[in-house]
C-alpha cells in the first residue's frame, strides 16, 4: 500500500494562452498507477491465502518486496519530478512502507485468521478451527503407520495407542512451545498453515474427546466401504472419487491384492482433508476481512500519526544535525 500525500503546485502565476487558462497538472506518481500499484498489495493477499495456499501464500509476498524497494528508492532519488537525493525522505518512506504495508496489515490478517480460528470453539467441540485441525492431521500421521483392517475388532487396542502417542506428542509440544524463539514464531504465524503447537495449548480432555469421535467415524466409514455401502458422510463427488479409486487399485499390481482396504484407508483420509479445507476457508475469510476493516485505519495511523508526528520530527533531528557537523 503506498499512500502520498497531494503535489503542491508552486506558487507563480497561472500562464494564459488568450483566453485559455492552463492548468498545471498534479504530479502522478507512476508507482500509483495500476496495474504497478497492484504489486504492493501482493503480500498482503499472500498473507491472508497462506491457509489455503501456504507455497503461493510465501510466492505473493516476493512482488510486494521488489515494489517496496523500488518505491523507496525512487522516493529517495527523486522529489516528485526533480532528481533530489534525500537520505531523510528515502527513510520516512522506509518506515512507512514497512509498517502500513508489511507489518500491521499482516498482523491484521493474522488477527483476522485467529479470530475466525478461536469462533469455531463456540462449536460443540469446543475447539479453535487451528486445533481441530491439528488433531485431524495427527491422527492421519498416527494412520499412515497402520491399517485399519488389523484393528477392525480391536477398535479399544487402537484408541489406547492413539492415546499413548497423542499423549507424548503433546507433552513434547508442550516444551517447544515454551522455549521457542521469538523469530520462528513470528515467521511461523505468517508464512506457515501448520500449528501443531495449537494442541498443546487447548484443553486435553476437550482434544482427546474429538479425537475419539472422529476415530470412531472413521472406524464406521472404513467398515462401509469395505461392505459396499456408502458413508453418510459422503457427498456424491467423494462416492465417485472412491469408485474410481477402486479401479485404479485394482489394476496396478502392486495394490491388486489389498486393493479394497487400501482405497478405502485413502478416501478416508481424502474425506479428513476435506474438512479441514472448510475450517481453512473459514480462517482466510476472516483474514480478509479484518484486513478489509484495517486497511483505511492503517494508512491513516500510519501517515498522520506514526509517520507525521513521531518519524518526521525525529529524522529532521538526526539529518539537520549531521548537515550542521558536515
Amino acid at each position: 500500500m503506498l499512500k502520498l500525500a497531494p503535489y503542491n503546485i508552486g506558487a507563480s502565476a497561472p500562464k494564459f494562452t488568450g483566453e485559455q487558462n492552463k492548468k498545471d497538472k498534479k504530479y502522478a506518481d507512476p508507482l500509483m498507477n495500476w496495474p504497478v500499484r497492484g504489486l504492493a498489495y501482493t503480500n498482503e493477499l499472500g498473507a491472508a491465502l497462506s491457509e489455503i495456499a501456504p507455497k503461493a501464500g510465501v510466492l505473493l509476498w516476493f512482488p510486494a518486496m521488489l515494489y517496496f524497494g523500488a518505491d523507496i528508492y525512487d522516493k529517495y532519488k527523486n522529489e516528485k519530478t526533480s532528481y533530489d537525493p534525500n537520505a531523510q525522505r528515502g527513510t520516512e518512506q522506509a518506515i512507512f512502507q514497512l509498517l502500513a504495508s508489511v507489518v500491521l496489515p499482516t498482523a491484521a490478517v493474522i488477527a483476522g485468521q485467529k479470530t475466525a480460528s478461536v469462533m469455531g470453539s463456540m462449536g460443540k467441540t469446543g475447539l479453535t478451527l487451528q486445533t481441530q485441525e491439528e488433531v485431524i492431521n495427527f491422527i492421519d500421521e498416527f494412520n499412515s503407520r497402520r491399517h485399519f483392517g488389523k484393528f477392525t475388532n480391536k477398535r479399544q487396542e487402537f484408541k489406547d495407542h492413539f492415546v499413548e502417542s497423542f499423549t507424548t506428542k503433546r507433552e513434547k509440544l508442550i516444551r517447544e512451545h515454551k522455549i521457542k524463539n521469538p523469530i520462528k514464531f513470528i515467521t511461523d504465524a505468517i508464512f506457515t498453515s501448520r500449528h501443531p503447537e495449537a494442541i498443546a495449548m487447548s484443553h486435553k480432555d476437550k482434544v482427546l474427546k474429538f479425537a475419539d469421535e472422529n476415530i470412531d467415524s472413521m472406524f464406521r466409514m472404513y467398515d462401509d466401504l469395505m461392505n459396499g455401502r456408502r458413508p453418510k458422510e459422503f457427498s456424491d463427488k467423494m462416492w465417485r472419487k472412491f469408485g474410481k479409486l477402486k479401479e485404479k487399485y485394482a489394476k496396478d499390481p502392486d495394490y491388486k491384492a489389498t486393493f479394497l482396504r487400501d482405497a478405502s484407508e485413502d478416501i478416508i483420509k481424502k474425506f479428513q482433508k476435506s474438512k479441514m479445507t472448510k475450517s481453512k476457508m473459514l480462517k482466510t475469510l476472516g483474514g480478509f476481512v479484518a484486513l478489509g476493516i484495517a486497511i483505511k485505519p492503517i494508512d491513516h495511523f500510519v501517515e498522520k500519526v506514526v509517520i507525521k508526528k513521531v518519524v518526521e520530527p525525529n529524522l529532521s533531528n538526526v539529518f539537520n544535525k549531521d548537515e550542521k557537523k558536515a
